[in-house]
């Protein structure tokens, strides 16, 4: 493990009424082979599954949590780039639907201040010290904002598969040219 939190695999099987061989049947049924040993120390913390036995889990079992729990705490990238997990706080779609709103305002606001902020600007030297600490300042809204778009596409995992709807978002992104490859 990279890090010291152990990421809580039997909990979500349990919750959908699924033993280790079940997990390992159903795995085997889109071909993907899994001891039941193997899965075991997922659950007791002993080993890391892959990334990809993670995003396979969060589907069987439709806790679409795991995913980013395991990007948070097993993997460098995410230790230094992922959101705080929020959970304690409640996670109802219909109330981070209005906290989303809430960020959109504040951040649209900070936006307008921002691009005044960073006109004419090529280096950090260009900012005096209070222009940089209000450009943080506004930054951490718009994190905020950020932070709060993905708990609510990954709490919609639930009810629409996201890792289709991004593959089409990026299928768009690449048809319209935004994408060198």
């Amino acid at each position: 493990m990279s890090s010291n939190y152990v990421i809580d695999y039997q909990t979500p099987r349990e919750n959908k009424g699924l033993t280790r061989d079940n997990v390992a049947s159903l795995l085997a049924v889109k071909g993907i082979e899994i001891s039941t040993e193997s899965l075991g120390c997922y659950e007791r913390g002993v080993r890391d599954p892959s990334p990809g036995m993670v995003v396979e889990l969060a589907d069987l079992y439709k806790e679409p949590f795991l995913t980013q729990k395991y990007c948070k705490y097993c993997c460098a990238i995410g230790q230094a780039y992922s959101y705080e997990i929020l959970d304690s706080v409640d996670l109802n779609l219909s109330n981070i639907a209005l906290k989303l709103l809430e960020e959109h305002r504040e951040s649209h606001e900070v936006l307008e201040e921002t691009l005044v902020l960073i006109t004419n600007k090529k280096t950090k030297e260009d900012f005096t010290e209070t222009e940089i600490q209000r450009l943080k300042s506004n930054i951490h809204e718009l994190l905020d904002t950020e932070h709060t778009i993905e708990i609510f596409k990954i709490a919609l995992n639930k009810f629409i598969d996201m890792k289709e709807m991004i593959a089409e978002h990026n299928e768009k992104c690449r048809r319209r040219g935004y994408v060198r490859r």
